[in-house]
């Protein structure tokens, strides 16, 4: 229960509600650094906590190319967006980064539950125009942005590239475009290079 009231969905229920979400069809389960959590491609049968650990969503594309979507730190919810999805199936691929623990919570129990519990309805249809607002800003950072003003907007977050390959994922990038745009940056004059990697001039 404890674990569950870090989740800002659950946040306004009572330890009544919650003892009876706890006697419906869930499971506690752990998974160790490096562990795969979600297959891309998997059903989304039950509504998934986070509430420890770090983890990461990536996006398998063609020859294995691979796009890193999100990263997600607990307590938080994973893939919530396709739970009630025709069809329900998970896009990406989740990995643990670090040691987690999940709560898996049954789809039908859940949706009796939210009937029962108006504001974790209202949450979690405030969790979906969130993730759909996160989503549609990253397409459109794909669609009509060039790599140049991505490597940009990621420096301002950020302030540094220090690893060329992680962020080229990030970015939805190959690792020689990533470094051709920083190299044409630096002779730009646009960032510099030193000890940390490459920042805003």
């Amino acid at each position: 229960m404890e674990e569950l009231k870090r989740i800002k969905l659950f946040a306004g229920c009572s330890d009544d509600a919650l003892e009876r979400l706890l006697e419906s069809p869930c499971r506690r389960q752990e998974y160790p650094a490096g562990r795969r959590m979600l297959n891309a491609g998997d059903p989304c049968r039950a509504l998934m906590v986070l509430v420890e650990g770090q983890a990461e969503a990536r996006m398998i594309g063609e020859e294995g190319r691979e796009l890193l979507v999100d990263h997600l730190n607990a307590p938080m919810l994973l893939a919530p967006a396709f739970l009630f999805a025709t069809p329900n199936i998970v896009p990406v691929e989740v990995t643990a980064v670090t040691d987690c623990v999940v709560w898996h919570i049954n789809r039908e129990a859940f949706f009796e539950f939210m009937q029962q519990e108006p504001s974790v309805l209202r949450a979690f249809l405030e969790e979906l125009s969130a993730k759909g607002h996160f989503l549609s800003g990253k397409m459109r950072s794909f669609a009509v942005k060039g790599l140049k003003n991505r490597v940009f907007e990621y420096l301002e977050e950020n302030v540094n590239i220090t690893s060329v390959a992680d962020v080229a994922q990030q970015l939805g990038a190959t690792r020689p475009s990533l470094s051709r745009v920083l190299s044409e940056m630096l002779g730009e004059g646009l960032v510099v290079k030193d000890g940390k990697g490459y920042r805003k001039a």
